[in-house]
């Protein structure tokens, strides 16, 4: 299936590693020139070359999007190289700020994550309009979370900026569609990325969920590691012996756990996904074969909202 991205250009934030890396190479492999941002050079660099080897141009700006300066120089380097964008994805978010119950969340951490999982959109969205109606059109895609429609008390600020850039899309999706722009929100479910399964193996189970709810999750068999044990299956034992639960096990579990009482997310699917998942319907939401969708709230969760 053509999806009719070959020579548009495509702005994709948080690039270097994730949902976004695999973003802008489903990007370069439809045949879009793509300008990568993070704040990471040296990972954003290795995207690029990637994005390269695909045949297409790549743009890697290292720059930090949750201030206005960085925000600037980023589309400073897009006029400058490509004279404009049809395509802008938000895939920013706070990973490596902790997830606090309010109660324990002061205001910097609570205000560091609307700097980058709202406010960072907010930006890119405000610089990026001028230079789609300039071409006729484009497509916004900002990445929200499952959380926004679950309860997750210890996510209470994350979860308070993805709701709010999940608002401002669907606002923007209502102003900006005589301009011929369509503004989508992906909702993710629970996506084992790569530096997800890093911090499970470098930390071990014990740091996001009880040792009785990883056991209720994965069953009888497994039992929990100590932290900075790998967590990959274990290998043949005798009969009776406690196996190690796998990253996917375990990460599951966590998942499940998250909103307290086994509220959290349960994909009906059995299994985590995958973030070129996640990369998939990005890029199908800002094609041409998805000219009649906006103002959309997508979830791709493995069936876990219901």
């Amino acid at each position: 299936m053509d999806l009719g991205l070959r020579g548009k250009v495509a702005v994709v934030t948080g690039a270097s590693k994730g949902m976004g890396r695999w973003t802008a190479l489903e990007f370069a492999r439809e045949g879009a020139d793509v300008v990568v941002v993070a704040r990471g050079a040296a990972a954003l660099a290795s995207v690029a070359a990637q994005i390269e080897a695909l045949g297409v141009r790549a743009l890697a700006v290292p720059a930090d999007l949750a201030t206005a300066a960085g925000t600037e120089e980023l589309f400073d380097r897009v006029r400058g190289v490509f004279g404009g964008c049809d395509v802008l994805v938000n895939t920013l978010g706070s990973d490596e700020y902790d997830y606090l119950p309010l109660a324990e969340t002061s205001d910097e951490l609570f205000r560091a994550h609307l700097e980058i999982g709202l406010m960072a959109g907010v930006r890119t969205c405000r610089a990026a309009i001028p230079l789609m109606r300039a071409r006729g059109g484009g497509a916004i895609v900002n990445l929200a979370a499952m959380s926004i429609r679950k309860q997750y008390p210890t996510m209470v600020a994350y979860t308070a900026a993805k709701a709010a850039l999940a608002s401002v899309s669907k606002n923007l999706a209502r102003a900006l569609g005589p301009d011929g722009i369509r503004v989508n929100t992906v909702c993710p479910g629970a996506i084992l990325t790569e530096g997800v399964r890093e911090k499970i193996e470098q930390f071990g189970p014990q740091r996001w969920v009880a040792p009785d709810a990883l056991a209720a999750s994965v069953g009888a068999a497994s039992t929990p590691l100590a932290p900075g044990t790998p967590t990959a299956p274990g290998t043949p034992t005798a009969p009776g012996t406690p196996v190690a639960p796998s990253t996917e096990e375990v990460f599951l579990a966590i998942s499940r756990d998250m909103g307290g009482a086994g509220r959290g997310l349960v994909p009906d699917l059995g299994r985590p996904g995958r973030p070129e998942e996640i990369a998939a319907a990005i890029v199908f939401l800002c094609s041409a074969r998805a000219g009649y969708i906006t103002g959309a709230l997508l979830n791709v969760d493995g069936g876990s909202d219901f």
